[in-house]
């Protein structure tokens, strides 16, 4: 291999490198330190990198802020609608889809922490910081919305609008995720995940 296409490469390895500590240690500051409460500095401190680097990655706080949330809600995102995509029900696909996104977000706390301070509801067009996050929560709400969709065709959901479905459970998520974390995530996960996936049933199922 020429000399300076390994160069290239080692530089940019340097470079996927220094990126993907910066978005780690981003994660834990926004998730401890809040979104207002949060520099630039703290970041590059918490990744173990001089400040300059720092905005080497990132032009600043907001666009680090969407890069986190571009990396993780896309891998939640992916998780979800692989698992929904191997149900043989619409049911089964709401079941798996519920155990996958939160057994994600138990997985990575402080990402569940960074949605969870910003105090905006789920459900109603919440005003996130980021255009990435926007994005990835219409994605959410159209994934949920057809599986809510073809479960009223198949006769295993009540007959109201898709929409209105999607996002009052979305809502009913939100608080149990609250509750979770306040109580100190004592309840196991799973025990959480079925009363979540009973409180769709109860709510849609016929």
């Amino acid at each position: 291999m020429p000399e300076t296409q390994q160069q290239n490469r080692k530089t940019k390895a340097r470079k996927a490198m220094y990126r993907r500590l910066a978005i780690e240690a981003a994660e834990r500051v926004f998730a401890a330190q809040g979104y207002a409460g949060t520099r630039m500095q703290d970041v590059a401190a918490e990744a173990g990198m001089a400040l300059g680097t720092l905005y080497g990655i990132c032009a600043g706080k907001e666009e680090l802020y969407g890069a986190v949330h571009q990396q993780r809600g896309e891998q939640m995102l992916a998780r979800a609608a692989d698992t929904a995509a191997q149900a043989s029900s619409p049911l089964e696909a709401l079941r798996l889809g519920i155990r996958s996104y939160v057994a994600f977000l138990a997985e990575h706390p402080d990402y569940l922490r960074l949605h969870l301070q910003e105090d905006q509801p789920w459900a109603l067009s919440p005003r996130f910081i980021s255009e990435t996050q926007r994005s990835q929560w219409r994605q959410g709400l159209a994934l949920t919305v057809e599986v809510f969709r073809a479960g009223i065709a198949d006769g295993s959901f009540v007959e109201e609008e898709p929409s209105h479905m999607a996002r009052v459970m979305i809502a009913a998520h939100q608080v149990f995720l609250v509750e979770w974390l306040e109580d100190q995530k004592r309840q196991p996960v799973a025990a959480l995940v079925e009363r979540m996936i009973a409180f769709v049933e109860r709510s849609f199922c016929r």
